[in-house]
């Protein structure tokens, strides 16, 4: 969560709440438009959460009481933050969302919703790929890539050095 805060530059709504041991395990997002309506049966409380325009303009539409019970039932939920953004930015921290919470980790960027959202799916994507660790050596043989994979201490090394010795080029 803190390496998302430093990349997308976000503003924390709650700056006395410790980041520590917070993590963002999803590569996907979710932006709460149908939850914060109340309807929560296919909710992935375990995404990012994001109030783009949409959302905000729904909260605003209703009146205090239940606009503080649509946030006040969202953060049941043990989701790993919020992301207020561009055109809800300026919602007051004390106008509700702060209220309703303590304890979730809420912050604001001054960026639009799609810009935002893409760039963040993409980054995600891309920290929280999946990852295969394997021993190898590359080899260019006669213009073809191979690679020589195996088990460490296996030979994959001596190997190569055989065929550079014979003329071939190590890659990597």
């Amino acid at each position: 969560l803190k390496k998302i805060v430093e990349v997308f530059e976000l503003e924390s709504v709650l700056p006395e709440l410790s980041l520590e041991g917070r993590s963002v395990l999803r590569k996907e997002i979710n932006r709460p438009a149908l939850q914060l309506a109340g309807f929560y049966e296919r909710f992935d409380s375990d995404r990012l959460q994001v109030i783009g325009r949409v959302e905000y303009s729904y909260l605003l539409s209703l009146n205090d009481e239940d606009r503080k019970n649509a946030i006040r039932h969202l953060f049941q939920y043990h989701i790993p933050c919020l992301v207020v953004l561009q055109e809800s930015w300026r919602f007051s921290p004390n106008g509700g969302i702060r209220q309703e919470n303590t304890a979730l980790p809420i912050f604001r960027t001054a960026q639009n919703t799609t810009d935002f959202t893409a760039e963040l799916i993409f980054w995600l994507r891309e920290e929280l790929a999946d990852r295969v660790m394997m021993h190898g050596v590359l080899v260019d043989i006669y213009g073809e890539g191979v690679l020589i994979t195996g088990a460490s201490g296996i030979g994959k090394s001596e190997t190569a050095l055989e065929l550079i010795k014979r003329g071939h080029r190590l890659i990597a």
